[in-house]
């Protein structure tokens, strides 16, 4: 097939659709003719993994029938996220021409996602988003959770294709250590990852943080997202001995952090499928996760860690739990390594042409 991927990255470190779009695109072209089209004018050298990308700078008309042949004319164009208005233009093309397409949300559809600029979201539906969602042959969500959290109202037709990581030479090593040590990496958005709900959490169990002498990194980058200042967050709850606030974290910096870790901790609101979180587990190392993640049943399910709800209370049940089972850490990390496994990004990349091959080839239009 000839599938031409249309995102609208800017290489922000912090996201985790600026690893996993390079990724996808990369691991299908082991299975698939791909054109992939960042439609600004960022350098490529400025987005991860981005040396194979085209952007607006090479194609500037934003039109599919000027790409190079055959992506002019191709089996399946897939949108990378919603809210991009300039993708409203090349549906419509697309609609005129013929030309399915598929549309990747990342959890941008669900309920809690629809809660935040609520009225933007209202008028921008109405008058163009829903329009271009249900023109799609189908929505691919990433998680069965956030097509749960989603619904049909956008559009009767749904694929569930996850994100994917690759395999660790290195894994998490566990020697006994007496201190616990937690690490949050991700967008500074308290309100998304529900980092209040988790330093509400921690004020309730501070004084088993102190007893089990159990830190926590949270690594976010300083940004706009940062609008409640998490440091300020942490101080006024008299947190600063239990958690460390700091700036966000990359590469091997990355690596020996989540390597350092006994658990890695993700409280969110609502997810699509979060890179973040794979990562550390494809580490070897615990999670502790709300339902929110869309990870929770996985966890659970494979004894990878604590899987709770998306309150106050359920993040203190998990801190409550990790404490009491602080032996089975080892057990938990070695049965997160197997959870990854079932997200390799070839065995993602061989389903979505199977997938992919199996709407086309239905003939469904819209």
């Amino acid at each position: 097939m000839n599938i031409v991927y249309i995102s609208m990255l800017s290489g922000k470190k912090s996201a985790g659709l600026s690893y996993s779009i390079p990724a996808q695109v990369k691991s299908q072209e082991k299975f698939d003719n791909v054109f992939w089209y960042n439609i600004n004018n960022i350098p490529k050298n400025q987005l991860i993994n981005g040396e194979n990308c085209n952007n607006k700078g090479d194609f500037p008309a934003l039109k599919i029938g000027q790409l190079p042949s055959p992506f002019n004319k191709p089996d399946l164009v897939i949108f990378e996220g919603v809210y991009i208005f300039d993708y409203i233009n090349i549906s419509k093309e697309c609609k005129r021409r013929g030309i399915p397409y598929i549309v990747i949300p990342r959890s941008s559809l669900t309920k809690n996602a629809q809660k935040k600029k609520v009225l933007k979201k209202i008028i921008g539906n109405t008058f163009f988003f829903k329009s271009f969602i249900n023109g799609a042959i189908a929505i691919q969500y990433l998680t069965s959770k956030e097509y749960e959290d989603s619904g049909d109202k956008w559009n009767n037709r749904h694929l569930i294709i996850p994100n994917g990581v690759e395999p660790k030479v290195e894994t998490k090593q566990y020697n006994g250590n007496q201190e616990i040590r937690g690490t949050f990496i991700g967008r500074a958005d308290s309100y998304q990852k529900g980092i209040d709900l988790l330093l509400d959490a921690c004020v309730l169990v501070k004084e088993d943080l102190k007893k089990k002498n159990c830190k926590i990194d949270i690594f976010a980058p300083t940004s706009s997202e940062d609008k409640d200042d998490i440091q300020a967050m942490i101080i006024n709850r008299g947190l600063s001995d239990f958690i460390i606030k700091h700036d966000g974290v990359y590469g091997t910096e990355k690596e020996k952090a989540l390597l350092n870790s006994d658990f890695f901790i993700l409280t969110s609101r609502f997810e699509g499928h979060p890179m973040g979180l794979i990562e550390a587990l494809s580490y070897g190392v615990p999670c502790i996760v709300t339902e929110g993640t869309n990870m929770a049943y996985e966890i659970k399910t494979y004894e990878a860690g604590w899987a709770v709800e998306t309150t106050v209370d359920g993040i203190v049940k998990a801190f409550k739990n990790l404490f009491s089972e602080k032996k089975e850490l080892m057990r938990k990390g070695q049965n997160a390594v197997e959870l990854s496994k079932l997200y390799s990004w070839e065995k993602i990349a061989e389903v979505s042409h199977m997938e992919y091959r199996k709407l086309i080839e239905s003939g469904v239009s819209k």
